[in-house]
């Protein structure tokens, strides 16, 4: 149970992320990077929800923890926290790409 109390808890936190990021993330670069970002986020989001509602529906006893509900919760889990390190990574290279203000005013 504590597995479901955790995603319960954790999912919201993750989406919450990822709409932040997406609104303060200038979205900047081709269209084709544009696309896949934003086909990134419809797959993050997908997965918060399925694991959010299979944790909702094991918690009100609507549905039987086994081994297939709690296969779909750390499935969905790791492609969610997959996912995000692929966008920390996509931000730090952003960054190191950019030329750095601070020493090109000198």
């Amino acid at each position: 149970m504590v597995l479901y109390e955790g995603a319960l808890q954790v999912v919201p936190v993750l989406l919450i992320a990822l709409f932040i990021d997406t609104r303060s993330l200038g979205r900047q670069g081709s269209r084709t990077m544009r696309r896949w970002e934003n086909a990134q986020d419809r797959v993050y989001a997908a997965l918060g929800v399925v694991a959010f509602m299979v944790s909702l529906f094991v918690v009100a006893d609507i549905v039987a923890d086994g081994p297939v509900t709690k296969a779909i919760i750390i499935a969905t889990l790791s492609g969610c926290m997959g996912m995000l390190y692929v966008r920390i990574l996509q931000r730090f290279a952003s960054r190191d790409r950019r030329p750095d203000q601070v020493s090109g005013d000198r």
